[in-house]
């Protein structure tokens, strides 16, 4: 019978380690498969706290399992509840020696995955200005002067620098999983964040701020591609009919779901700023 039991609780953990190692293999884990410097960097510290924390788990857990087998019922070993400096000392040394590292560890990526902390490249930015809507993504390129509903295009390893508020929506959050963490977009506030992709791709972005009836389809696409093909958009979103006009943004501010990706070939200067400063107290 014990017998049984230990092959039963060794094939459990088998099946469970490897449906863990198949689900983390398949690519709709994306989030242990970045595509994009900040996102690559997130998974590291993620990895490295892990293994840290496995330092002090793994121990603790195979110093239960002998406690509770020397004490089990029936067991010849007395139990001493009496105090113990040698037991007090590895009770307290492993998660010392795992909370340290992680300190140092956690305080130095603090400032390299600052959101507002520009990425160091020989190429220059690209500045996307996003306004989060009820239940859609408005993206306007102001050098380019054009505009995006529901999709991004962005060139392949170059700096991608995010300005991001909200309307007719208190507050969103912005999410691009194999690109970078989330960060929050409030209205009558810009809010700043910095990617980078590694490599041409299709990418998914979402809300990761429940947010009412449309947050689960209030979804994205980002697609990476050379700078050349990037261009090339560029020059196809200013042929399109469709203008970012006060008009037209008046009708994106109703609240819609499943809205598909639009394309405007004009939009004003300074249009994102007019957005903030209706939130103003003037």
């Amino acid at each position: 019978m014990g017998r049984f039991k230990f092959l039963f609780v060794f094939a459990f953990f088998a099946c469970l380690f490897a449906a863990v190692y198949f689900v983390l293999k398949s690519d709709t884990a994306v989030l242990v498969h970045p595509k994009g410097l900040m996102a690559r960097m997130e998974l590291e510290l993620i990895q490295k706290n892990l293994l840290l924390m496995l330092l002090v788990i793994v121990p603790a857990l195979t110093f239960f399992y002998i406690a509770a087998w020397r004490h089990r019922a029936g067991a010849k070993t007395k139990y001493d509840p009496g105090h113990s400096p040698k037991k007090a000392l590895v009770v307290w040394l492993f998660p010392l020696i795992a909370i340290i590292p992680m300190a140092v560890l956690t305080l130095r990526a603090t400032h390299l995955l600052d959101p507002y902390r520009p990425i160091t490249s020989d190429r220059k930015p690209l500045e996307i200005q996003v306004i989060a809507i009820d239940w859609k993504w408005l993206f306007i390129y102001p050098e380019e002067e054009i505009a995006t509903v529901n999709v991004i295009h962005i060139p392949e390893k170059t700096p991608i620098r995010f300005h991001l508020a909200t309307d007719h929506s208190p507050m969103n959050s912005f999410w691009i999983p194999q690109l970078s963490g989330q960060i929050y977009a409030m209205a009558g506030m810009s809010t700043t964040l910095h990617i980078q992709a590694d490599e041409p791709g299709e990418y998914v972005g979402r809300a990761a701020e429940i947010n009412g009836d449309g947050y689960a389809d209030m979804t994205f696409v980002v697609r990476a591609a050379s700078p050349s093909d990037f261009d090339t958009w560029v020059e196809e979103v200013k042929a399109s009919p469709l203008q970012l006009t006060d008009e037209a943004y008046e009708e994106l501010l109703k609240p819609t779901m499943n809205v598909p990706a639009a394309l405007y070939s004009h939009v004003e200067k300074g249009f994102y700023h007019k957005i903030l400063m209706k939130y103003m107290d003037h």
